[in-house]
């Protein structure tokens, strides 16, 4: 829409919050994972117009490809 080539995109994560009961499973889990490769986001090309996004696109109009994700941590809860 905007003609600019696609680059990466980068989330900040602010005032994230790990608890005393919580840090074993950080450390020794979180922590020692490598990441994955990042995966790819494709965008159907026929999206021209912001009006195309309004009337017609659809989710299926995305695709995430080679999104790979670790096994979840079940951190203790705390309160």
């Amino acid at each position: 829409i905007t003609g600019h080539k696609a680059g990466k995109a980068y989330h900040k994560i602010v005032n994230a919050h790990i608890y005393e009961n919580q840090l074993e499973s950080m450390r020794d889990v979180q922590l020692k994972r490598e990441p994955f490769e990042s995966p790819t986001l494709t965008i159907n090309p026929k999206i021209k117009t912001l009006e195309d996004i309004e009337t017609w696109v659809t989710r299926d109009d995305f695709t995430v490809d080679n999104y790979q994700c670790h096994d979840a941590i079940k951190y203790p809860f705390s309160v």
